[in-house]
């Protein structure tokens, strides 16, 4: 199995174990599958080189608007049922990090990305203060040895990847603490509660108010999944790169193209939507 490949479960043709591997197309200049440290931009310990793969998702025909729409029905007025969701497919990352230094080394390769509403760059994200932890990513972002001249695998799990896109439309959505919603596991979550929006602290206090509840709780069945996936290889060492690949496995029909980024430009749907910035964190 290649790395440099974007892995397609297709349900009508093959079972879930048994996947279609599609290479990594150049529909959309954007994607790429390999990341060279060489490429970082940003200073210190902030600086990284980024890459991103959209997930090949289908532009919505009328079975699926109208099982969106069925869907819609279903909900309070104030929940939206996104076209992509988390129950229409799973996805995960497979990585090689490779060292070309003669000297050992480390690195953090960290995990973001989007849904069809709103991306998520933490790097984008100002702390509140000179004492504030950077604003975290969605996985990943871990201290790791690397030898010289050898290489590190590994792989962000599918269940990783429901936890990310969980933390991503509660921060977005909900308006949840991003440290709250990354630092809580949330993947089996049958639903969330959207917040008031984050206020700064008044004047004369460091204790911003109390969030509140306001409107209905999000239902598992309006989550929004990733249409998009964002890494970034961040170290202050040697010379890196780090080849990746995306797994897609679909549950339903005619929502991930077979043919991957390879597809007609037509049969595909690039998202590329705004960046979330959240209030200040308390």
């Amino acid at each position: 199995m290649g790395i440099r490949y974007l892995l397609i479960a297709s349900v009508l043709v093959a079972c879930a174990n048994d996947p279609e591997y599609v290479k990594c197309g150049a529909t959309d200049t954007m994607d790429v599958c390999m990341i060279d440290s060489a490429n970082a931009t940003g200073s210190g310990s902030a600086a990284s080189a980024k890459g991103s793969l959209h997930v090949p998702v289908m532009p919505p025909d009328m079975d699926l608007m109208k099982i969106t729409t069925d869907l819609q029905a279903t909900m309070p007025a104030d929940v939206m049922v996104p076209i992509y969701r988390l129950d229409q497919y799973d996805l995960s990352v497979e990585w090689t990090v490779k060292n070309l230094d003669d000297k050992d080394g480390q690195f953090k390769l960290a995990l973001n990305g989007a849904n069809e509403v709103f991306a998520w760059d933490p790097s984008l994200i100002v702390p509140a203060d000179d004492e504030a932890p950077p604003t975290p990513s969605l996985a990943g972002d871990i201290p790791t040895d690397i030898p010289a001249m050898g290489q590190v695998d590994g792989v962000f799990r599918e269940d990783q990847l429901v936890e990310a896109a969980i933390d991503l439309d509660q921060i977005s959505r909900a308006n949840i603490n991003p440290f709250a919603a990354t630092l809580i596991i949330n993947k089996n979550d049958p639903s969330f509660q959207p917040l008031s929006v984050q206020l700064p602290p008044p004047a004369g206090s460091n204790m911003p108010p109390m969030q509140t509840p306001t409107g209905s709780a999000v239902p598992r069945a309006a989550f929004r999944q990733f249409v998009r996936i964002d890494l970034a290889l961040k170290t202050l060492g040697p010379h890196l790169t780090v080849e990746y690949a995306l797994r897609v496995r679909p549950h339903v029909a005619k929502v991930i193209h077979d043919m991957g980024m390879d597809a007609p430009a037509a049969e595909i749907h690039i998202y590329d939507p705004p960046t979330y910035m959240p209030g200040p964190a308390p």
